[in-house]
């Protein structure tokens, strides 16, 4: 399974990029947060359990939170 939590833009281009995933790898079990990049000269992946994640703060854990539980937070 994998869901798309959050994306926003990198530039200078227009496909330049970071997107965030929500993934359950069923062969572990372990729900994970992927973040990819794409810049015009490099492109990356990470990957994030969702605890480490929220440990930070930004607009794409607000998106996270609200994608589980259905909530902003504030």
């Amino acid at each position: 399974m994998v869901q798309r939590v959050y994306r926003s833009a990198r530039g200078p281009t227009p496909a330049d990029g970071d997107v965030w995933r929500l993934v359950f790898e069923p062969g572990t079990p372990r729900l994970l947060v992927r973040h990819e990049w794409t810049t015009t000269g490099h492109d990356g992946v990470d990957g994030f359990e969702v605890a480490e994640f929220l440990a930070g703060k930004g607009a794409a854990q607000g998106a996270l939170i609200a994608t589980l539980f259905g909530v902003n937070e504030r």
